[in-house]
């Protein structure tokens, strides 16, 4: 049995495929299974991945038609034979100690899951940025612990692949990926039943994994409106068939806390192409949620209720209010500093000094 099996789903991303592989090939805990799996890739991932496997004997390269992300995962979630679970997501790429100290963490303590922090690794035609990510320091570094004790873990990015998973877990829970069209978002219902229901989760402050983002605004990223909105609909469906082991108040109010970042991603879109609908599902959402919990919960900021309740009662005025804001940025901006003087009128820069 290998240490850890590592799914990597592909689709269309020959640019920055070998850089992931092989850091993945480079990694100094060597006793791994790498699965990768094209999903139906119209460029030149298949013949990558079969050059590959032919060098490397711990390589299994499975061909299909397209069906998404999570169907991908599912199917190297299948095939896997390791311990421990890890992805690796196709246009990324991982630190080469990684999976030697997740699994070292592992060990010693039986761990469900083990969390690292991870990078920011933003490229878009002006920026190009590293920045690390974490959570707060005070999570502690030196035992296991349970998601009711660190609830905010939920609050932030899913974040699935700066985890090692324990498969015998994922198997005993029946844990697998929502199968939808494209990426889809699927990561979110995974990492809300991993978390929730593990009972030894690890954590470490140290980042090993590079995230590639290609663009700054994520509500630029999101091209179909539904998308968060089912997905926040389904975790809202299994938590409904497991409300007796999940009912910490603090979890459901962060995981609450996301799906409002999530609705002011939504409706900040530039092109919403059924506006009643997104708003039907908009407000559904958020009646799927605890009123006494938005309303009271510490960890429920003002503005978040003060969404909560235009939401409950037409979530247009919010919608207006982010269209109102995009186009004040985007045809009439002044931004002023010691550092630089930008002027832009309808779309063009009349003065940029920096």
């Amino acid at each position: 049995m290998p240490k850890i099996s590592v799914i990597v789903p592909i689709y269309g991303v020959e640019k920055y495929l070998k850089e992931a592989i092989d850091s993945v090939l480079n990694q100094t805990l060597t006793d791994l299974e790498i699965i990768l799996i094209d999903d139906g890739s119209k460029d030149n991932c298949p013949q990558i991945i079969d050059e590959y496997a032919v060098k490397d004997s711990r390589i299994i390269a499975i061909h299909k038609e397209n069906g998404g992300y999570g169907q991908s995962m599912n199917i190297g979630l299948a095939k896997a034979t390791g311990e421990y679970i890890a992805i690796l997501e196709p246009d990324d790429y991982i630190d080469s100690k990684m999976y030697e100290d997740l699994y070292s963490i592992a060990k010693q303590y039986d761990s469900d899951i083990v969390k690292s922090c991870f990078y920011d690794n933003l490229q878009t035609e002006k920026i190009t940025r590293i920045s690390r990510m974490w959570w707060f320091d005070y999570i502690p570094e030196n035992k296991t612990f349970t998601i009711n004790e660190y609830p905010y873990f939920l609050n932030y990015h899913p974040s699935v692949w700066s985890a090692i998973y324990k498969r015998e877990f994922l198997n005993k829970h029946h844990i697998r990926f929502i199968e939808a069209p494209g990426a889809g978002w699927t990561d979110n219902p995974f990492q809300v039943q991993t978390m929730c229901l593990a009972e030894k989760i690890n954590y470490t402050s140290k980042s090993y994994y590079y995230w590639r983002r290609l663009n700054e605004n994520p509500s630029k990223e999101l091209k179909d409106y539904k998308i968060p909105l089912l997905r926040s609909e389904e975790i809202h469906n299994w938590l409904n068939k497991n409300k007796n082991e999940i009912k910490n108040e603090d979890v459901l109010a962060f995981l609450y806390k996301r799906e409002f970042a999530y609705i002011k991603t939504v409706l900040g879109m530039d092109k919403i192409n059924d506006l009643k609908d997104c708003f039907n599902r908009t407000k559904e959402l958020c009646l799927k949620m605890d009123r006494n919990i938005v309303l009271h919960n510490e960890n429920i900021t003002k503005y978040e209720k003060r969404l909560y309740k235009k939401c409950l009662i037409n979530p247009q005025i919010i919608w207006l209010f982010e269209q109102y804001r995009l186009y004040r940025k985007n045809y009439f901006q002044i931004h002023i500093n010691r550092k630089e003087i930008l002027i832009r009128l309808f779309g063009k820069e009349i003065i940029n000094k920096q």
